[in-house]
């Protein structure tokens, strides 16, 4: 790229203008972002986060959408636009969620700074991310101000990124035919390698039905479905395949209703990631084998554990 004086001259521009803001307002802002709590199902508590960022928006001229979710679940995500963006214009698009995957109980609920390093409820994932963007576009609007009103971007900020955006694809979708290119404001990887690509995913419940009884007057008669779910998650995990990028975590399991009855139901959830289409398809596949015949290629299975196996399922 060639480099013209004026195009150096705003470049300058642009550093001090973000060098300015860090220790003054950026750092300070952040702080007050991670202060606040949004676990992604404390919905009060994203909405609260998400509100600290319409302040700012609002701050630099940008229009606000709000987009519900339809079932309620989760707190309204955001599309905010700059002046110059038209409802129908494609733009570039910048991209973040407020929402974390600490909840209060865990009690990690505060920013605190070490020189240059910031720990905090979302610091890395991703409330710095949001702060980076949205000061990037102040420090466009103070060095630049002709260049920023004829800026046409979106800010989609949504709340429901840590679960899956169970609800904001279809934000995506609807957003989609209106966007030239997405930049992400996620953390990168180690030395701040920039992501250009990113797994696939795909979450699998995967549930055994037992027989409940008493488990002191008539344990024979019952069949265990923790039992027979934990001679499952061996195989699942033996699933993943580290050089292919595969990976399946059976990440919660829940089962059973009292201490002296045999569990007539259990199930776990397992989170699979791949790189490749064919390699979602394999995973997939495999999971649907594991359900038609749970105990294949297992030795000492229990008969009544078998009676049960026939009975799994997996969606």
């Amino acid at each position: 790229m060639i480099t013209t004086p004026r195009d150096a001259d705003l470049g300058a521009a642009l550093r001090r203008a973000v060098d300015d803001d860090f220790e003054a307002a950026q750092v300070p802002w952040l702080r007050r972002v991670v202060d606040q709590p949004s676990h992604t199902h404390a919905r009060a508590d994203v909405e609260a986060a998400a509100q600290i960022v319409d302040d700012l928006a609002a701050e630099l001229g940008l229009s606000r959408t709000l987009h519900c979710d339809p079932q309620g679940k989760f707190a309204d995500h955001r599309v905010y636009a700059t002046p110059a963006t038209g409802e129908d214009d494609r733009c570039l698009a910048l991209v973040g969620h407020i929402d974390t995957v600490f909840p209060r109980s865990l009690g990690f609920l505060s920013f605190a700074r070490d020189g240059d390093v910031v720990r905090g409820p979302g610091v890395l994932d991703m409330k710095s991310g949001i702060s980076s963007m949205l000061f990037a576009l102040r420090a466009l609007r103070c060095a630049a101000p002709a260049a920023f009103a004829a800026l046409r971007v979106r800010a989609v900020i949504v709340s429901d990124e840590e679960v899956g955006s169970p609800s904001s694809h279809a934000l995506y979708d609807q957003l989609a035919p209106r966007i030239s290119a997405g930049l992400v404001f996620e953390s990168g990887r180690k030395h701040d390698l920039i992501v250009t690509a990113r797994k696939g995913g795909g979450v699998f419940t995967v549930t055994v039905h037992g027989k409940a009884a008493h488990s002191g007057n008539d344990h024979q008669a019952g069949v265990n479905a923790i039992h027979a779910l934990a001679l499952l998650v061996g195989k699942i995990e033996a699933m993943t395949d580290y050089p292919r990028g595969v990976t399946l975590n059976v990440g919660t399991i829940e089962g059973g209703t009292a201490k002296n009855t045999v569990p007539e139901r259990a199930s776990c959830q397992v989170d699979a990631r791949f790189e490749t289409v064919a390699d979602a398809e394999q995973v997939t596949a495999a999971i649907q084998d594991l359900a038609r015949d749970p105990f294949a290629g297992l030795a000492q299975v229990p008969d009544r554990l078998r009676a049960c196996g026939s009975r799994s399922a997996a969606a």
